[in-house]
C-alpha cells in the first residue's frame, strides 16, 4: 500500500514511486523531520531576534557566552553516537532495549558530570561574576535533560518520527510563548537562561510519553559490555566533535575575552540566520541513515552512486542558500535586529559560506559510519582546531570581528575538505566522482 502523500503527486512520479515502500517511508519520515525543524526554525529566528533586540548587543554576548562554553562540556553526555545507535538497530546488531538502554545511562551519568565541571571552572576562570556562573549553573543542567533525547533514537531508528514531532512542537510553542511572556514583562537576562532548562526538561517529559504509546518490546536494560562498545565505536566522534566545538565556539569564546561582550553579541546575532539552513542536511541524514546503511549492507556498487548523489545535493543546495542570504543580508538584519546590530549585516554575509562545509561534513557522516572509519576526521578535526584558535588570535587583533568569520572559514575548509580528503583515497575518490565532469566515465 502507497504512502498517503503520493496520492498528491503527479501521475508519472507516483507510478515511480509504486512498490517502493521503504524509499516511501524514509521521504514521508523526512519530511515529518523537516516540518518540525523549519517550524522551529522559524519560531526560533523571530523570538530570538526578539529576544536578541531586547537585551542588546551586550547582554546578548554574555548569554552567548556562556552557551558557546557550555557547548565544550556538552560534546561528552551526547556521546555523539546518534548515528550509531541508530545504524547498529537499523541492522540488528544487538539487542535494541540494550542498545536504548545502555545510551540513555551512559548520556545521564556524563551530563551530570559535565554539569558539575562546567559550573566549576566558570567559577575559576570568573570567580567575581555571579551573574556569569549562575548562568552557566542554570544552562548547564540543559545536559542532563538531554539524556532523553536517546528515546527519540529509537522513533528514528524505526522510521517513526512523526510521532514525536507533535510533543517536539508543543513544547517549543510552550517555551517560546513563556519567552514572548517575558519579553513583554521586561524580565531580566537570567530568566531567558531559566527557560532554556524548562524547555529541555519539558522536552525530555514529553518524549517519554510518547514513548509509552510505542515501547520496545522488552524493557530497557544497561549492560557493561555495551556500554564498552558503544564508547569503544564512539570515542571517535567524541574526539572529532570536541575539535570541532573547539573551532566552532572559540570564536565566540575569544571576542569576549579579547574585544568584549558587545563585540561577541553583534558576532552572536548572525549565527541563527547563517546556521539556519542547517536544518536541511541534519534532517536529510538522519532520515538517509538506516536507508544508506541498507545500501552497504545489500551493494557497495549502490551505496557509493547513493553518496556521490548526496554529495552533490547538499552542495548545490548550501551554494544557493548561502548567496541567497547574502544579497538580502543588510534587509534582513535590519528588519530583525534593528540599527544597533548594523555590522551584524557584514559578518553574516560571509559567515554563511560556512554552510557549504557544514553540509559536506554532515553527509560526510554517513560515509565515517557506514565505513568504520572512524578515526579519519579526528586528525583532520585536530588540525582545524589548532588553525582556529591561531587564527583567531590573530585575525581578531587584526580585523576585528570579521576577523572571527575568516578563521571559521579557514577551520571548516580545513575539517571537511583538505585533511579527509588527504587521508583518504577513497573519499577524494567519491569527491572527484561528485564533483569532477565527467570523472564517473574515467574511473
Amino acid at each position: 500500500m502507497n504512502a498517503w502523500w503520493t496520492r498528491y503527486l503527479p501521475e508519472i512520479i507516483r507510478e515511480w514511486f509504486e512498490g517502493r515502500h521503504q524509499l516511501q517511508k524514509t521521504i514521508g519520515n523526512t519530511g515529518w523531520l523537516m516540518f518540525d525543524k523549519v517550524v522551529r526554525m522559524l519560531i526560533g529566528l523571530t523570538i530570538g531576534a526578539w529576544i536578541a533586540r531586547y537585551l542588546g548587543p551586550a547582554q546578548f554576548g554574555e548569554l552567548a557566552y556562556v552557551i558557546s562554553f557550555i557547548a565544550f562540556f556538552q560534546v561528552i553526555p551526547d556521546l555523539q553516537a546518534d548515528g550509531v545507535i541508530i545504524r547498529d538497530i537499523a541492522q540488528g546488531r544487538g539487542e535494541t532495549p540494550v542498545i536504548l538502554g545502555t545510551a540513555l545511562y551512559l548520556r545521564l551519568f556524563f551530563g551530570v558530570v559535565a554539569w558539575l565541571c562546567a559550573s566549576g571552572l566558570m567559577f575559576i576562570m570568573h570567580p567575581h561574576d555571579s551573574q556569569l556562573l549562575l548562568l552557566t549553573v542554570i544552562v548547564g543542567g540543559t545536559m542532563v535533560f538531554q539524556s532523553a533525547e536517546v528515546v527519540d533514537h529509537w522513533f528514528q531508528s524505526q522510521s517513526q518520527s512523526r510521532r514525536t514531532v507533535l510533543a517536539k512542537l508543543v513544547v517549543y510553542l510552550f517555551s517560546n510563548s513563556v519567552k514572548v511572556f517575558l519579553l513583554l514583562d521586561k524580565a531580566p537576562l537570567i530568566a531567558f537562561a531559566w527557560v532554556m532548562c524548562l524547555e529541555c526538561a519539558t522536552f525530555a517529559l514529553s518524549l517519554s510519553v510518547a514513548y509509552h504509546r510505542f515501547p520496545t518490546d522488552r524493557q530497557w536494560t544497561a549492560t557493561f559490555s555495551q556500554a564498552k562498545t558503544l564508547l569503544h565505536q564512539c570515542w571517535p566522534f567524541i574526539a572529532s566533535s570536541l575539535m570541532i566545538t573547539t573551532y566552532m565556539r572559540i570564536d565566540q569564546i575569544m571576542l569576549k575575552e579579547m574585544l568584549g561582550e558587545k563585540a561577541l553579541g553583534i558576532f552572536a546575532a548572525a549565527q541563527p540566520l547563517s546556521h539556519a539552513w542547517n536544518v536541511i542536511p541534519a534532517t536529510l541524514v538522519t532520515s538517509l541513515a538506516p536507508f544508506v546503511a541498507r545500501k552497504m549492507s545489500l551493494d557497495e556498487k549502490s551505496y557509493t552512486e547513493t553518496l556521490v548523489i548526496i554529495f552533490r545535493l547538499f552542495a548545490i543546495v548550501s551554494l544557493l542558500g548561502a548567496a541567497l542570504t547574502a544579497l538580502v543580508s543588510p534587509y534582513l538584519i535590519e528588519f530583525l535586529y534593528g540599527p544597533q546590530y548594523q555590522l551584524t549585516a557584514d559578518v553574516l554575509k560571509i559567515h554563511v559560506f560556512v554552510n557549504i562545509f557544514i553540509f559536506q561534513g554532515t553527509a560526510q557522516t554517513l560515509w565515517v559510519i557506514n565505513n568504520n572509519v572512524r578515526g579519519v576526521n579526528v586528525f583532520g578535526t585536530f588540525m582545524a582546531a589548532a588553525i582556529g584558535v591561531i587564527s583567531n588570535l590573530f585575525f581578531i587583533k587584526a580585523f576585528g570581528v570579521m576577523g572571527a568569520v575568516y578563521a571559521i572559514l579557514l577551520a571548516q575548509c580545513t575539517s571537511v575538505v583538505i585533511m579527509p580528503c588527504l587521508l583518504r583515497k577513497d573519499l577524494r575518490m567519491l569527491y572527484i566522482r561528485a564533483f569532477v565532469p565527467f570523472s564517473s566515465n574515467r574511473m
